[in-house]
């Protein structure tokens, strides 16, 4: 919640079995916060309390969209606009008073080892008087470290960053896009889709035949371990007697042999 902004909320309450007892009533809070920190909204634990610099956030701009055109014939112009965006550009360069405020300030966007979502959020406090949102998300591609008394013996650092505003991101959930073409490359007909699925929605839910990720249905791999399938291929049962693949048939009878032969 924005420092200095007064919330309302409610508190909802559980027996011992998981079963709500209803809400409280509803109660005030302010957080009376004099400092600003910065944090990536995906790790709100690795906030730091930050000091912007004189230079920061003195020139907002808040940009539409748009072109004047001039018909022919028309002495003023026509505008074709869109939406006003978000601020744009601000300069948000802040100090920190020691190296290891530093370090977390820069490790925000990611390192050598890791990558993350180029976006801050700015949770400004009492003590600086700036006119931005609270809180503020943007987007920062670059966070340029510049020495302020380090190299005298002292460990004020001055992060410049220039950044656009944006919507907070939230923890993505990526999932395979299954299309018809994957459907088709897996199954090898409608009757071998309606037979290994119970609804259309087992289908539309089956993400791992996905991008080619899964051979096709009724292939083997041959020979073992060349990442090569095959069609109608002959293969050996395994021991314990369990098939490797659906589709295959014991022919002829007894023999352990298994080759191409229709659903199970």
């Amino acid at each position: 919640m924005p420092f200095g902004a007064t919330a309302t909320y409610r508190a909802e309450a559980f027996n011992a079995s998981g079963v709500s007892l209803g809400f409280t009533d509803s109660a005030s809070i302010t957080v009376a916060e004099l400092g600003t920190w910065v944090h990536n909204p995906l790790d709100p634990a690795g906030a730091v309390q930050v000091m912007f610099r004189e230079s920061a956030a003195r020139d907002l701009s808040r940009p539409t969209e748009g072109d004047v055109f001039y018909p022919q014939g028309r002495r003023v112009g026509v505008v074709v606009s869109g939406q006003r965006r978000g601020l744009s550009g601000v300069k948000l360069d802040v100090i920190v008073d020691d190296i290891e405020s530093a370090d977390r300030l820069q490790a925000m966007l990611g390192d050598y080892n890791s990558d993350t979502v180029p976006v801050l959020c700015f949770r400004i406090g009492a003590e600086d008087r700036v006119r931005l949102p609270r809180p503020l998300f943007a987007a920062v591609l670059d966070a340029r470290e510049q020495d302020l008394t380090y190299v005298l013996g002292g460990s004020q650092i001055v992060t410049e960053m220039e950044g656009d505003e944006v919507a907070p991101p939230a923890p993505g959930l990526f999932i395979s896009l299954l299309t018809r073409a994957d459907v088709n490359a897996f199954y090898a007909s409608r009757a071998d889709v309606d037979a290994y699925n119970l609804t259309r929605l087992d289908v539309a839910r089956n993400y791992g035949i996905a991008d080619g990720s899964s051979p096709a249905l009724g292939t083997v791999e041959s020979p073992a371990g060349s990442g090569l399938y095959t069609l109608g291929s002959a293969q050996q049962a395994p021991e314990d007697g369990m098939f490797l693949t659906t589709g295959f048939t014991e022919s002829p009878a007894g023999s352990g042999l298994y080759a191409m032969g229709g659903a199970l």
